[in-house]
């Protein structure tokens, strides 16, 4: 029966693209384990029910690696996709009238490669390399069809919230909570704005340090907190509506900092030269978006001043040509937002966001030719 169960792991392993040295260290392996098994008293069942099935372990230790046939035939489907993307693309626009937006056809080059490398690996990777694609054609549907580019452009907002979910299973539950937090702010707040209520919408921001307590261990600090928080929100809803004075109800925001002052967890230990410079910008920041929103009505755009605070920790801490790839996802998020509020133009601003792949692909190809 050994001989049987371990054949079959190998034999397994052997559909996968996996070296022959690799295979025998396995196979190897288990052929120990299940020796120590007889040795313990086991009968050969008992063995390999402890050891597990071998469709189940070859599943496991296959992770990441690529399926033989499924790989060559994928292959094959990529290297075929331009090809079937120019004559559906004829078809729709000579037969149709559909150039546009038959065009969007030539985005399954790019998918099928991503959904091959997901099928072969069954990696979380491609998972996660696929959202851009599906979130692109969503919003180019979406607008096209029904003239909703604003807010539709939040689908974009999927990367990020895919990419937290898939390894959601190595973090806690809070801590994953926390990292979805932002995301799930600003989603909140950019709908409700389009609807005329940035202000006091903009408190929704507060889920991120609500939820961000919740990973302190100690249990009474945690609750202080809490309440510190949502008592400190409150007050400032009540001054707001009663006195209409929504600038002096900002003063009650003094709570928490005293409140932390009082448990001994505020360190204004900043380390490094300029650090004092981005705490600054970030005091300087909030100031001016609350202020500003709250006397000029600018909480719809103003909000991009916080994409401030990490390109100057970049600019400063980033060196050579990874420094302009590490600031385009920032660049290319004002420049798309900012074409697309001010002048209307979301059906275009998209194209804003191929300059994070180019300048990719371009800064590697420097490095490489060094």
């Amino acid at each position: 029966m050994k001989t049987e169960y371990l054949a079959k792991i190998k034999k397994l392993l052997s559909e996968y693209e996996i070296s022959k040295t690799e295979i025998d260290d396995i196979v190897s392996d288990y052929d120990g384990m299940y020796e120590d098994g007889l040795a313990k008293g086991m009968n050969e069942e008992e063995v390999q029910n402890f050891l597990g099935n071998p469709e189940v372990i070859v599943q496991d230790l296959a992770e990441g690696y690529e399926r033989k046939e499924r790989l060559k035939s994928g292959r094959k489907l990529v290297a075929l996709s331009p090809f079937i993307s120019i004559i559906i693309f004829f078809i729709l626009g000579f037969g149709f009238e559909k150039w546009h937006p038959g065009w969007m056809v030539f985005l399954m080059t790019p998918i099928s490669a991503v959904v091959v490398e997901f099928v072969a690996r069954r990696s979380k990777g491609s998972l996660i390399a696929m959202t851009p694609f599906i979130a692109l054609i969503i919003f180019l549907a979406l607008g096209f069809s029904l003239g909703i580019w604003h807010p539709t452009w939040l689908i974009f907002l999927a990367i990020p919230i895919v990419s937290i979910v898939v390894s959601a299973k190595n973090k806690g539950l809070w801590e994953t909570l926390t990292a979805l937090s932002p995301l799930v702010a600003l989603i909140i707040f950019i709908i409700c704005g389009y609807f005329g209520y940035w202000h006091p919408t903009w408190l929704v921001f507060f889920i991120v340090p609500i939820l961000g307590i919740m990973n302190h261990k100690d249990v009474k600090k945690r609750i202080i907190y809490e309440v510190t928080l949502l008592l400190t929100i409150g007050l400032y809803l009540l001054v707001g509506y009663i006195s209409g004075r929504w600038g002096l109800g900002l003063v009650v925001f003094l709570l928490p900092f005293a409140v932390s002052l009082l448990m001994n967890d505020v360190k204004l230990e900043v380390e490094g030269k300029f650090a004092w410079l981005e705490l600054s910008l970030a005091i300087l920041f909030v100031i001016i978006y609350i202020g500003f929103g709250i006397w000029l009505k600018t909480w719809g755009f103003l909000w991009m001043i916080f994409l401030l605070i990490p390109m100057v920790s970049i600019i400063r801490k980033v060196k050579g040509s990874r420094k302009i790839v590490a600031l385009m996802p920032f660049l290319s998020l004002i420049v798309f937002f900012s074409l697309g509020y001010f002048l209307g133009a979301w059906h275009v601003a998209w194209m804003a966001f191929l300059s994070i792949p180019v300048t990719g692909i371009l800064v590697g190809k420097e490095k490489n030719h060094k």
